[in-house]
C-alpha cells in the first residue's frame, strides 16, 4: 500500500503596512487580503497628508507567514515621488 500524501489547503495572503520604523502603521492597521489594496490605501492615504508631514510617505508592506509571524517584504520606503518636470497648466 503506497501511502497518500497530504496536500495542504493553500492558505490566503494577508498584508499589513508598516511605518517608517517597521511597526505596524497606526492609521492603516488592518489586514489586507492584496498587495494591490494595500498599496492602494497607503496611497490614497498619503496622498491626504503628504503636504503636512514628508515623514508619512515613508510605507513598507509584511506578508503574514503560516505560523502567523511577519515578514517584511517591501520595505518602508515612499510610495510616491514628486513629479521632476513642470506641468504645462
Amino acid at each position: 500500500m503506497t501511502p497518500v500524501a497530504f496536500r495542504q489547503a493553500p492558505t490566503q495572503r494577508v498584508y499589513r503596512l508598516i511605518d517608517s520604523c517597521c511597526e505596524p502603521h497606526r492609521q492603516l492597521d488592518t489586514d489586507y487580503p492584496s498587495l494591490d489594496e494595500a498599496i492602494g490605501d497607503a496611497v490614497a492615504w498619503i496622498e491626504q497628508w503628504i503636504d503636512r508631514d514628508p515623514q508619512c510617505s515613508l510605507i513598507g508592506v509584511e506578508l503574514r507567514t503560516a505560523n502567523g509571524e511577519w515578514r517584511t517584504c517591501r520595505l518602508p520606503s515612499e510610495l510616491l515621488c514628486p513629479l521632476l518636470c513642470v506641468l504645462p497648466g
